[in-house]
Formats: structure tokens, C-alpha cells, sequence
């Protein structure tokens, strides 16, 4: 622990993390890692099985643990331990939106602490909307102890992106399927609940991998994959959290040209089923069919012919709106109402009692949420934290285009649209205040944070060998002028 603590000093004074060049990385004998690995390995790869869980089994793989400690809370405690034996607790905050997720989840314990005499366990439950941030501290301080953990997380992820563009949209669908026949004995819950908003924030990232050429698929898979939009689409946030990220991925990466087929026959196909009427009839009033997704559009765009989405809607923005009354015009201002608080009944918007299911406690939009709980200053601090962590990537994404490392800076584009997707997905839903999204997206946060630090670490290497190679003799054709991926070529 004591050379940890060394080790942690040391890179605190150097803030761009000089590590070993990802050629190395990448060549490096895997019966060598294999006999280096210790308990961060072990752990991130613990990690990558628990976030899978989380994707493919949704709410009831929560469950998986003894009440109250679940699975969550077990991966929290050990990532812990091992970002202290990492050593690297000072170098993980050396860039700004660490800086500023540090400040957001000092202010939400700082709004927590009075709360939990009154209301125990929820007021812990409420507050991981931000102190799940510690997920991303743990990634970071484990990538950047070992860069070549970076690449291991993209070749596990590549795998996932190819499982889940066949089996996403299936696995939500089956929360309906096994709900009645498989469930959790001390809780009722399915063992199976994955909700739309989650198979469609996935369906994106894996999408966007695709697209940005991080790894190849066959036709078949893109053929699942659209499938699996229709499928999702009876959800307005659900189809949103697919949309836009991956137009805005098309548009940063340059791949405009690779979707224009596949919005030719969709459309193409769209306009054939739209004019047959063909659709299929879910429970609740809904559709799978372009039927929907019309609907969608016209609720999103103003008034839409389906009561049901305008019923939803209309609750949702009343709510929002007191949210905005009591905090920006209100008493609540600088401190919101707190963690722990059930707001449906504080602000009067109690809504799910009817139909059996678990009462709402948060007002489907993680902002409004954090603006209630925490006041406006737990608003400011979650705002500039997305946008500085956006701000981050997008500049190393410039950086690395500008020096011809295209895969790099795809990667880059990756992570933000992926987080971009569930940031869009909690502001329709609750998402970010459980764990199947809440740890993924802090987790992701994490890894924007820490390939930028490994990259401009990498090219302050880099930097360094050019300017002891100038010489004369030296010639700039024999030197690296671009940073080799440290996760191989390999598709």
C-alpha cells in the first residue's frame, strides 16, 4: 500500500501520465499478462460481466444478492478496493470533469447526510444518481495503472456490441414473456426486466461501433439491428436515445455515406408497411409498426392521435414544471428537498399505484431530478460535468483526426454518443437512479476520461522521443508519427 501511495504522488506531479507505448501494449505476450494479472484485472473483468448483466437481464440481474446488499453494492465495494490498491487516486483527477464530478458528489452526500435518519435506505438509494460517479473514478484509476486494461475493455465490448445487435430488442421483449413464469422469490421481480430505454440505449452504443468501423459484422446483424429499432420504437425516449446519437455519430465520424443505404431500404420498407397498415397490437394501446412511429414524432413535435402518449406526456411536463417552480422561483433554490424524499408524493404526482406496479418516486428526467433533490447548484455541477467531460472528448477527438489517428478519434466519438444516448434516454425515463443504467453510464464517463488521459499521455511520449531523435542523421520518415491502437486491428 505504501508504494501505491508513492505511485499515486508521483503521477499526481505529471499530469499527462507518460505510460508505455501501445505498440508495446499491444504486443505484449499473453502468457505474460496472464502471469502479471492482479486484482485490478481480476476486478475489471468482474466488471465487464456485471455491466453485461445489467444489459442483458435488466432489473432482475439488480437483484442477484442478499437484501439489502445486491450485486451493485458488492462491485462499488470492491471497485474500491482496488482503485486504493491501484495507487493512482491522485492521477485520476487530473483533469477537469473529474475536478467537477469530485465537487457534484461531495454536494449530493453534503444533501444526503441529514436525510438519512429520516428516511434510511432510500435516501442512499436517491444519491446514486451521482455517487454511482465513483465507478467512473474506479475506471480510471485502473486504466491508467495499466493502459493495456483500455484495450481489453474494447475487445470485450466489440464481443457484447456483436451479441447484443442480434439479441437486444429480444431480451426487452422478454421481460413480458417470463415476467409471470420466472422471478426473484424475496422480491417478485423477473428475473428477466430489461425496459425499452435500456435495450435502446445499447442497441445504439453497438451500432455506433459498427458504424465508426470498430469492428465488422455481417448483413445479417444489421438486418437485426433495425429489427430491433422498430422494436424499441414504442417508446418516444427509447427511439430518441437511438436516433440521435448515432445521426450525431455519422455526422462527427464522417460516415454519412455508410447509413445512406440503410435509410434508402428503410424508408423504402417503412413506406411499404405504413400504406399496408401492417403493425402489431401490444397491451397499453401500443404498436410495433411505422404506426408508432409516427405517433412518436407527432407527440414529440406537439399533439399526436394516440391518448395514450399524450396521457404520459402531459403528467410528465406538469410535473417538471412545478419541479422548476419550487427550485427556480421557489424556497428550494440553493438546496432542493434533498435524497431520500419521495417526490411523486411530496410534489403530488403519484403515479403507478394504479395498475399494481411500484410506485414512482423520481420525475422521469434525471435532471429535473437532481435539480429537485440537490437545488440549482447540484444542477449546475451535474451540467458541467456532462459538458466538460463532452468538451474533453470532443477536443482529443480533433486532435487525434489531425494527426491521422482516424480509429482513435472514432473511438473517442464512441464514447460520447453512448453516453449521449443515455443522458437522452434519462431525460424521458428513470434511468440513471438505478443501477442497469446508472453504473454503465458512470462507467463510460470513466472510460471518456481515462483513453483521453492514456492518448495524451501517449503523444507527450511521443513528443519527448521526436525531440531526442532530432539530429541530423535522424530521418522523420523512420519515426512513429501516428499512436497505434491499444486494441489491436483485429475485427
Amino acid at each position: 500500500m505504501q508504494s501505491g501511495v508513492h505511485a499515486g504522488r508521483a503521477a499526481a506531479r505529471e499530469p499527462t501520465m507518460p505510460q508505455p507505448d501501445a505498440t508495446a501494449i499491444t504486443t505484449m505476450p499473453a502468457q505474460a499478462a496472464g502471469r502479471e494479472r492482479d486484482f485490478g484485472d481480476y476486478y475489471l473483468l468482474f466488471l465487464c460481466v456485471l455491466l453485461a448483466g445489467y444489459a442483458s437481464f435488466g432489473k432482475g440481474f439488480a437483484y442477484i444478492g442478499v437484501p439489502p446488499l445486491f450485486i451493485g453494492e458488492i462491485a462499488l465495494g470492491l471497485g474500491l478496493v482496488a482503485l486504493m490498491l491501484s495507487g493512482c487516486w491522485l492521477a485520476m483527477m487530473m483533469t477537469l470533469p473529474s475536478l467537477v464530478l469530485l465537487a457534484l458528489m461531495a454536494w449530493v452526500v453534503i444533501r444526503t447526510l441529514p436525510y438519512l435518519g429520516i428516511h434510511g435506505v432510500d435516501a442512499l438509494r436517491d444519491s446514486v444518481l451521482a455517487v454511482y460517479g465513483v465507478f467512473a473514478f474506479i475506471i480510471v484509476g485502473l486504466i491508467l495503472q495499466k493502459p493495456s486494461r483500455l484495450g481489453r475493455m474494447i475487445r470485450i465490448y466489440s464481443g457484447f456490441a456483436l451479441f447484443y445487435g442480434f439479441a437486444g430488442a429480444v431480451l426487452a421483449y422478454t421481460t413480458s414473456t417470463l415476467s409471470d413464469i420466472l422471478s426473484w422469490p424475496f422480491s417478485g421481480v423477473p428475473v428477466v426486466y430489461v425496459r425499452m430505454g435500456e435495450a435502446s440505449v445499447h442497441l445504439c452504443g453497438a451500432a455506433i461501433f459498427v458504424l465508426l468501423g470498430l469492428r465488422r459484422v455481417p448483413l445479417l446483424w444489421t438486418l437485426a439491428m433495425l429489427v430491433g429499432f422498430v422494436m424499441i420504437s414504442i417508446s418516444r425516449g427509447a427511439m430518441l436515445a437511438f436516433l440521435l446519437p448515432v445521426c450525431a455519430a455519422a455526422v462527427l465520424g464522417g460516415k454519412l455515406h455508410r447509413l445512406m443505404p440503410i435509410l434508402t431500404g428503410g424508408g423504402a420498407l417503412f413506406a411499404i408497411m405504413l400504406a399496408l397498415g401492417l403493425q402489431v397490437e401490444l397491451a397499453g394501446g401500443r404498436v410495433i409498426g411505422p404506426t408508432q412511429l409516427v405517433n412518436n414524432f407527432e407527440s414529440l413535435l406537439g399533439h399526436s392521435e394516440a391518448a395514450n402518449l399524450d396521457g404520459t406526456k402531459t403528467w410528465r411536463l406538469r410535473w417538471w414544471q412545478s419541479i422548476q417552480d419550487y427550485t427556480l422561483h421557489g424556497p428550494y433554490f440553493w438546496a432542493g428537498k434533498g435524497f431520500g424524499v419521495n417526490l411523486a408524493e411530496d410534489d403530488g404526482y403519484v403515479v403507478g399505484q394504479e395498475t399494481g406496479g411500484t410506485p414512482v418516486r423520481a420525475p422521469h428526467n434525471a435532471h429535473l431530478n437532481m435539480l429537485a433533490r440537490a437545488g440549482v447548484p447540484g444542477l449546475v455541477l451535474w451540467t458541467l460535468t456532462a459538458v466538460t467531460w463532452f468538451a474533453m472528448l470532443m477536443r482529443w477527438m480533433v486532435v487525434a483526426r489531425r494527426r491521422g489517428d482516424v480509429d482513435w478519434a472514432n473511438l473517442f466519438i464512441w464514447i460520447a454518443c453512448y453516453g449521449l444516448s443515455m443522458l437522452i434516454n434519462a431525460s424521458f425515463d428513470v434511468a440513471l437512479e438505478g443501477p442497469m443504467l446508472g453504473i454503465w453510464y458512470w462507467c463510460i464517463i470513466g472510460l471518456g476520461i481515462a483513453s483521453t488521459m492514456i492518448y495524451a499521455a501517449s503523444l507527450d511520449t511521443q513528443r519527448r522521443s521526436l525531440s531526442a531523435l532530432r539530429a541530423p542523421a535522424a530521418s522523420s520518415q523512420n519515426l512513429p508519427l501516428k499512436q497505434s491502437l491499444p486494441w489491436g486491428t483485429q475485427r
